[in-house]
């Protein structure tokens, strides 16, 4: 499997020309920031993972010019703030949302349903809380809540798989990643609905949606007197947040939604790459 970088025409128009500061959050999709480079005289790459991070820097240096000012920077981009403190405000910003596919070959950290391996699931290693510790760890009513949450189950059946886990770990422990869907298919979810279970699980473990909010907070202050800010979404949860905060900014007269409704990929997009199919793409601008 190849990350492909969805929306990737829309991304790039809507990046200003001759930007001073770009800043890439999530860099292991690397392609887009690829054709962004051209376009700003510093480009800030972000990554939480550093072996994914590693990994887009072996492959930029032998494409981006080397003239061009690259910083790389193994942090979250919830902690943007401290980055523009350190090298100025930035004229555009880009999130994409995505988990990278290489994660997903990775079957040791269990990013995929396919593989048997130990709950882990952190794209930062050095955190202490995995997917191992909300399984076994968490009570019924906390995991009640991110399938509700994180999931978009029903409350009643939410309880039901939240109790079953309680129920199961008593006599063992929750170890791996097919010891977890047998817990789920017992429970009578197949093959999609185990995947947003298991999706839930990592958007908890990795604190994926207030790292999102956290940023979003940020921004009006992070951002240059002239900026775009562009965050590709892929689930309802993620797209919620991002409506949300940018009708609010846009509420105060000094921000322009660029796009009134969230871009969605072409139907060509689409038959090229299935994985681009629930990518939605939000775009705000500072009057």
């Amino acid at each position: 499997m190849l990350h492909t970088p969805v929306l990737l025409e829309e991304v790039n128009s809507a990046c200003p020309d001759n930007c001073n500061l770009i800043i890439d959050g999530t860099l292991w999709h690397w392609w887009h920031s690829f054709h962004l480079a051209s376009k700003t005289s510093h480009l800030i790459w972000m990554d939480i993972d550093p072996n994914m991070l590693s990994i887009a820097q072996k492959n930029l240096q032998a494409l981006v010019n080397p003239q061009s000012k690259i910083t790389y920077i193994n942090d979250s981009y919830s902690n943007i703030d401290s980055i523009t403190k350190q090298y100025g405000k930035a004229d555009f910003i880009l999130l994409d949302l995505w988990v990278n596919m290489d994660h997903f070959k990775i079957w040791d950290r269990w990013f995929s349903i396919n593989y048997n391996s130990m709950l882990d699931m952190r794209f930062d290693q050095e955190q202490n809380l995995s997917a191992y510790d909300i399984v076994n760890k968490y009570s019924a009513q906390q995991l009640e809540k991110i399938f509700v949450e994180y999931a978009d189950f029903t409350p009643i059946k939410s309880r039901e798989i939240a109790e079953n886990i309680v129920q199961t770990r008593k006599k063992s422990e929750i170890q791996t990643t097919f010891d977890f869907k047998k817990v789920l298919w017992e429970c009578g979810l197949g093959k999609s609905a185990i995947t947003v279970i298991f999706q839930s699980i990592r958007i908890q473990t990795n604190n994926e949606i207030q790292n999102l909010k956290t940023f979003l907070d940020k921004l009006p202050d992070i951002l240059s007197s002239w900026w775009v800010c562009c965050i590709i979404t892929f689930h309802s949860i993620e797209d919620r947040v991002v409506k949300k905060a940018f009708q609010q900014l846009a509420s105060t007269k000094r921000f322009d939604l660029v796009n009134k409704k969230a871009i969605k990929p072409t139907y060509i997009e689409v038959q090229k790459n299935k994985a681009s199919r629930s990518s939605l793409l939000r775009i705000i601008s500072k009057i």
